[in-house]
C-alpha cells in the first residue's frame, strides 16, 4: 500500500485545491484510495493530520449516514461515487458537490471540490458555504416570491398602462383580447388624449362627464400628489354589454416621471354584491322572527347580539360580549325554569355542544324561562355556517304560543297519542308507568313478550322487571339491564336525554335474539312514562353478517392482517381529513419480504407463505398499536399514528435489531422505510408512502450488498 502519512506534503504544494479557505484537504492515493486528511494549522500555515484511512470511498459511504443530512443523503451517495469522480477529472477538469451536513442537529451548507494531483492522487477540499448559501436561498426566495406577486397582482387587470407624465408617451400591457378592442396600441405618444377620445366612444352616457373630469391629465396627477393612489368605478359599453370597471392609478415609489393605470372588469363583483344585498334582506326578513340573534365566535368566545324584541332584550344580555358561554351559563341558572335548567347547562357546554353540532349539523333545544313575569315556551336553533368553522348562529325563538296550542290539544288524548305513537313504531310490547306509584298497564301484541293479558294491570313495574329478567334476559346482558333497568337510572337518563334506548338479547322461541328497550317521558310535569320493546333480531343479525363480510373483505387471508383494499380505505379517510386541514400526526412504513423467491424456488411455495407469516408477524410485534396492511405478495404497510408514531425511532431501532438477530444467509428477513407526514409539503397519503417506499428500497439494496459480502467473506473463510 502506498503510504500517504510518509509524503513530505506543504501548504504550498496543495494551495491550489485549497484555494485559501478549504476547512478540510483529503489527498487519496491512485493506487489504493487510502487516504490522509489535513486541515492548515498554525501561524506558519503548516498542515496538520486530522485522520487517515485505507479505502476513501468506502468510509464516505459508512459515514454519510451519520454526517449528510437525511434528506441529501440518497442524492450525495449516489453523486460522489468513485466511477463520476473519476470520470469528471479526465482531461484535467474538476469534481465539486454541494450538500448538507448535520451539525447539532441542524442542516449547514458545505462545497467539495475535487482535483487531479500531478503525482494522479485525488485532491479534495471541502469548504463551509452556509452563510453565503443562505443569503442567496434568502435572496431568491425573495425575489420569486416578489415575482410571484407581481405576476398575480397584474393578472388581475386587463389593461396595464406605463405612462411618462412629462412626454404623455405609453406602454400598453393587455391580457384581454376584447378589452384590447378598444384601440389603444402598444405604444402611444399621448396618453391623455388617446384615452379622452377612447372613453368618449365606451363609457356608459351616465358615466362621461364625471370620468372624463377625473382622467384628466392636471386633475389626475393633483389627486396623485395628495393621495398614493387614484380609485374610479364606472360602467362602460363592451361588445354591446354593459359592465362594471374599476380604474386604479398610481405613482411609482421611485420614479417620479412615471405613473401606472390598471383597469379591471369588477362585473362579477357588482353582481356579487347585489346578489349579497338581495341575500341580506331575505336572511333580515327570516332573521326578524327571533327574539334574539347570537354571533358567536367558538375560538375566542366573543359575541355580538341582535335584538328584535325589546322585552327579551332587558334579560341582561349585552349587545356584546367576551365570553358567551359564561354569559349564556349565568343567564340559564337566573331565568330558566328549575326543570330544565340542568338539562340546557349541560347541552350548552361548549365541547356538548360543538360535538352535537359535528354530528347532527344543527340543534334545536326547548325549554321554559320566566320572561315578562310568567313561564314561557323557547326555542333555542343553533347552526354553524357552511364554511366557516369559526363561528356559531344561535336564535332563540318565544314558541309558546305554538306549544300552548298544542299542549291544549294533546291534553284531550295524552294516553291514547302516547300509546299511538309507540304501537306505531311497531313494538312488540308497551308500558304505561306511572313513575310516581310505580303501578303500571301493559299493552302486547306478542305473546312471547308479555306477563300479563292485553291491557293487564301491575302495582310495581320496577319491583316486577327485576324479577322477570332474570328468567327472559340472555346471562351475558342480565348484569347491564339490571343496572339500567333501576328506577333511578331510567329516570336520571330520561332527565338527561329526554329518551333512553337499550339494546340486549332475550331468550325467545329457546334462543338468545336482539331486542331494543325505548322509553320516553311524554312531557316533563307528566307522570307517567312509556316503555316500549321491539324485536330487531333479524335486522341486528344482518348488520353483524355485513359487519363481519366487510372484516374478511378487509382481510388477507394468508397473514390475517388487513389487505390492500383496507389500505385504500385508510388512504382515503386521511386524505380527507388532509383536505380539511384536520389531520393528526402520522408516518407510514413499508416493509418488504427479502430472499421470497429463493425460498420459493428452493423451499416450494408453502415454505414461501409460511416465510411471508413469519416476517408479518415480525412487523406486527414490533408495531403493536398500528395497523399492518399486506399491500403486495412480499410487501407491507404500517398506517402509525398515537404511541406508535410518539415511539417510532425506538420502533425502527427494535425492528432493526429483531431481524439482526433473524438473518438468513447474511441477508435480513426484510427492508424497510419509513416517512413522517410533513404537512408543509404533503398533498395525500401517497406523498408520503412514496418517500417511504424510496427509503425501503435503498435499505433493500444495502440489505443485499452487506448480504453480498458476507456471503463473499465466508467463501474466502472456506477458501
Amino acid at each position: 500500500m502506498h503510504d500517504m502519512n510518509q509524503q513530505p506534503l506543504t501548504f504550498a504544494s496543495l494551495a491550489l485545491a485549497l484555494a485559501n479557505d478549504y476547512s478540510s484537504i483529503y489527498v487519496i492515493a491512485a493506487d489504493d484510495d487510502s487516504y490522509v486528511e489535513y486541515a492548515a494549522g498554525g501561524s506558519d500555515q503548516d498542515l496538520i493530520v486530522l485522520s487517515s484511512g485505507k479505502n476513501f470511498y468506502a468510509d464516505v459511504r459508512r459515514n454519510c449516514r451519520e454526517q449528510v443530512w437525511p434528506e441529501d443523503q440518497d442524492y450525495f451517495l449516489s453523486t460522489f461515487q468513485k466511477e463520476n469522480v473519476e470520470q469528471a477529472l479526465k482531461g484535467g477538469k474538476s469534481f465539486s458537490l454541494n450538500y448538507r451536513l448535520s451539525i447539532e442537529g441542524q442542516p449547514r451548507f458545505f462545497f467539495l471540490k475535487t482535483i487531479r494531483g500531478t503525482d494522479e492522487s485525488i485532491i479534495i477540499g471541502v469548504r463551509d458555504v452556509d452563510a453565503q448559501m443562505r443569503r442567496e436561498l434568502a435572496a431568491e426566495a425573495a425575489s420569486r416570491t416578489y415575482s410571484e406577486i407581481a405576476a398575480s397582482l397584474a393578472s388581475l387587470f386587463e389593461v396595464i398602462y406605463h405612462i411618462d407624465v412629462e412626454t404623455g408617451r405609453y406602454t400598453e400591457y393587455s391580457s384581454s383580447e376584447s378589452y384590447a378592442k378598444l384601440g389603444f396600441g402598444t405604444c402611444g405618444n399621448d396618453f391623455f388624449a388617446r384615452a379622452r377620445s377612447d372613453m368618449q366612444r365606451v363609457l356608459h352616457p351616465a358615466e362621461g362627464e364625471r370620468i372624463m373630469h377625473e382622467l384628466e391629465k392636471d386633475v389626475l396627477l393633483a389627486n396623485l400628489q395628495h393621495a398614493p393612489s387614484v380609485s374610479l368605478t364606472y360602467r362602460q359599453i363592451l361588445d354591446g354589454q354593459q359592465q362594471h370597471m374599476n380604474l386604479l392609478a398610481f405613482r411609482q415609489k421611485n420614479d417620479p416621471r412615471h405613473i401606472v393605470i390598471g383597469v379591471r372588469n369588477i362585473d362579477a363583483q357588482a353582481k356579487r354584491e347585489a346578489e349579497s344585498k338581495t341575500y341580506s334582506q331575505i336572511a333580515g326578513a327570516l332573521a326578524s322572527r327571533y327574539e334574539v340573534i347570537y354571533y358567536i365566535n367558538v375560538d375566542t368566545h366573543e359575541y355580538t347580539l341582535y335584538s328584535a324584541s325589546e322585552q327579551y332584550a332587558q334579560l341582561g344580555t349585552t349587545v356584546q360580549g367576551g365570553d358567551f358561554f359564561a354569559d349564556a351559563a349565568a343567564d340559564i341558572k337566573k331565568y330558566l325554569h328549575p326543570d330544565d335548567m340542568p338539562r340546557i347547562i349541560a347541552a350548552m357546554e361548549k365541547e356538548t355542544l360543538m360535538n352535537s353540532l359535528r354530528q347532527n349539523g344543527y340543534i334545536s333545544l326547548s325549554y321554559r324561562q320566566m320572561l315578562g313575569g310568567r313561564q314561557q315556551y323557547m326555542n333555542n336553533v343553533i347552526v354553524q355556517p357552511k364554511n366557516d368553522p369559526h363561528h356559531i348562529i344561535m336564535g332563540v325563538l318565544n314558541t309558546d304560543e305554538q306549544i300552548r296550542k298544542e299542549q291544549t290539544i294533546e291534553e284531550r288524548s295524552r294516553t291514547f297519542s302516547d300509546i299511538s305513537m309507540a304501537l306505531a313504531q311497531r313494538y312488540e310490547v308497551i308500558y304505561l308507568v306511572n313513575i310516581e306509584t310505580n303501578e303500571y298497564t301493559e299493552y302486547s301484541t306478542s305473546d312471547q313478550y308479555t306477563r300479563l293479558e292485553s291491557g293487564m294491570k301491575g302495582k310495581d313495574f320496577f319491583s316486577d322487571t327485576q324479577r322477570n329478567m332474570k328468567q327472559i334476559i340472555y346471562p351475558d346482558d342480565l348484569p347491564m339491564m339490571s343496572i339500567s333497568m333501576q328506577k333511578d337510572n331510567i329516570m336520571n337518563s330520561l332527565s338527561t336525554f329526554g329518551k333512553t334506548f337499550l339494546n340486549y338479547r332475550q331468550i325467545i322461541d329457546g334462543r338468545a335474539q336482539y331486542v331494543s328497550l325505548y322509553a320516553v317521558r311524554p312531557k316533563e310535569d307528566s307522570k307517567h312514562i312509556i316503555i316500549a320493546v321491539a324485536n330487531v333480531d333479524a335486522a341486528k343479525r344482518m348488520e353483524i353478517a355485513y359487519q363481519n363480510a366487510m372484516d374478511m373483505a378487509n382481510r388477507d387471508a394468508l397473514t390475517g392482517v388487513k389487505n390492500k383494499r383496507a389500505y385504500v380505505q385508510a388512504e382515503i379517510e386521511l386524505d380527507e381529513q388532509i383536505s380539511k386541514k384536520n389531520n393528526p400526526p402520522f408516518a407510514v412504513a413499508v416493509c418488504d419480504v427479502n430472499g421470497l423467491k429463493q425460498v420459493n424456488d428452493t423451499k416450494g411455495h408453502k415454505a414461501g407463505d409460511d416465510f411471508i407469516r413469519s416476517a408479518c408477524t415480525i412487523i406486527c410485534n414490533i408495531f403493536k398499536h398500528s395497523p399492518v396492511f399486506r399491500i403486495g405478495g412480499d410487501e407491507f404497510a404500517v398506517l402509525l399514528r398515537g404511541q406508535d408514531y410518539d415511539n417510532r425511532k425506538e420502533l425502527l431501532k427494535q425492528f432493526s435489531a429483531v431481524l439482526e438477530e433473524r438473518k438468513q444467509n447474511g441477508l435480513v428477513l426484510l427492508a424497510a422505510g419509513l416517512s413522517d407526514f410533513d404537512a408543509e409539503q404533503d398533498l395525500r397519503v401517497q406523498d408520503v408512502f412514496e418517500r417511504a417506499d424510496s427509503m425501503m428500497y435503498t435499505n433493500k439494496e444495502i440489505c443485499k450488498a452487506a448480504a453480498g459480502i458476507l456471503a463473499h467473506e465466508a467463501q474466502d473463510t472456506e477458501g
